[in-house]
């Protein structure tokens, strides 16, 4: 993996921002820890979730903790 930023990424996270996933949701399941512990969002970690059947994560970024979708994420 290359950690690619998408470009919402950029806007909501500045241009090296690659927060790390802290929980995943996944429709019925509801909010869950991401099995292989804490991850970087880059668009091929996105794309593997989504992938999955996630469609949103719970990330850390300087001090706080942001929702975000992952269509919006990648663009679609």
């Amino acid at each position: 993996m290359d950690g690619t930023v998408s470009r919402y990424g950029v806007h909501k996270f500045g241009r090296d921002g690659r927060p790390r996933i802290r929980e995943v949701y996944a429709g019925a399941g509801g909010w869950h820890p991401l099995d292989d512990g804490p991850q970087r969002l880059t668009v091929e970690t996105a794309q593997q979730l989504r992938g999955d059947g996630v469609t949103m994560v719970r990330v850390r970024w300087r001090m706080r903790t942001v929702e975000v979708i992952l269509r919006r994420y990648l663009g679609g």
